[in-house]
């Protein structure tokens, strides 16, 4: 096994390339009734352009996608970009269907080494995320804002949500954690606010992107689950 898996399976285990978490994606919610035609992906990762390949690939099978986060993966769009999203889903036949996917991201190395990539054309890695790293620094030098900088609204707000000062994370993995719990906690709260299962299937998948070296991606996957017009949350078995 190579350095690079080891840190893998060992930081994130059963984590798989992301082409293949895609494939499971689409044969489970096919078997849920869910096509390209009546589908609206609305997809909460970071704007990093590390994870533009997974938004074109999830595209490419169902369509064009709405984005719901910012940095770090959490939805930033606030009430009236949810408001906009929930208007797009398709039903010119009836109920239609919503694929959310959410995701917090992470890079690792080939060295082993955890939160940098090494991006095209840069000579040394950087951090990965870039916008939890730097709440993951200013949490353990003791600078974490105290309040919402206007300035930084994304980043500001972030830190306020995902760090308590007085116990802050041990590590980049712990914060990334933090970052999947926030964000699919922001989803549900949204969809189920707005009832969108009343007139809609709903579908949301989560977990963590994982950046490897030269443009590989792999995804950790944690929860997947689906909610019919009953409005009852089940958890979604997939292989």
């Amino acid at each position: 096994m190579s350095i690079f898996d080891k840190a893998l399976q060992t930081t994130f285990p059963g984590a798989v390339p992301s082409d293949e978490y895609l494939a499971t994606v689409r044969t489970t919610i096919e078997d849920l009734g869910y096509t390209r035609e009546r589908t609206l992906p609305l997809v909460s990762i970071c704007r990093d352009e590390l994870t533009t390949d997974f938004f074109a690939a999830i595209q490419e099978i169902w369509g064009p996608a709405f984005t719901l986060a910012g940095l770090g993966g959490v939805p930033a769009l606030g009430r009236t970009g949810w408001d906009a999203a929930f208007s797009h889903i398709p039903n010119d036949n009836g109920r239609g269907a919503v694929l959310v996917l959410g995701f917090p991201h992470i890079g690792i190395e080939d060295d082993g080494a955890i939160g940098v990539t090494l991006r095209p054309g840069q000579t040394t890695p950087t951090s990965t995320c870039g916008a939890l790293s730097s709440i993951q620094q200013r949490a353990s030098d003791g600078t974490l804002p105290t309040e919402v900088d206007v300035e930084d609204y994304e980043a500001t707000k972030l830190a306020l949500r995902l760090v308590d000062p007085d116990k802050p994370p041990s590590s980049l993995v712990d914060l990334t954690i933090a970052a999947l719990e926030a964000l699919e906690l922001d989803l549900w709260s949204a969809l189920d606010a707005a009832r969108v299962w009343h007139d809609h299937d709903v579908t949301v998948w989560c977990g963590v992107q994982i950046h490897g070296h030269g443009g590989r991606d792999w995804i950790w996957p944690r929860d997947a689950w689906f909610t019919g017009g009953d409005g009852e949350r089940r958890r979604v078995r997939h292989s």
